[in-house]
């Protein structure tokens, strides 16, 4: 890859480290690297062609860890289905029971 400012190299050492904790269901590691990300994206928002290597690179692993994310919310979404679906069963048998 061509030469990038230090913010943009780090940005993306940041979004792969988000991109494994991700993997990992660390979302509270993946909420704080992507505040520490979010300033140093910020300082180098200069149009550079020699930089869309870099930036192509940083935009693919951030949409993985886009997906991951939707992904654990689609699950949690649907063990909270399972959950409360379980206790109006419950609830149906105690009252038929009692």
């Amino acid at each position: 890859m061509s030469t990038v400012p230090a913010p943009l190299q780090q940005a993306l050492l940041l979004t792969e480290q988000m991109l494994d904790a991700a993997g990992v269901a660390d979302w509270d590691l993946v909420a704080s690297l992507d505040s520490t990300r979010q300033p140093l994206l910020a300082a180098a928002r200069r149009p550079d062609p020699e930089w869309q290597e870099w930036l192509t690179a940083l935009h693919q692993r951030n949409q993985q860890v886009l997906m991951l994310a939707a992904s654990a919310r689609e699950q949690v979404e649907q063990e909270l289905g399972s959950h409360r679906y379980n206790h109006r069963a419950l609830n149906t048998y105690i009252a038929s029971s009692g």
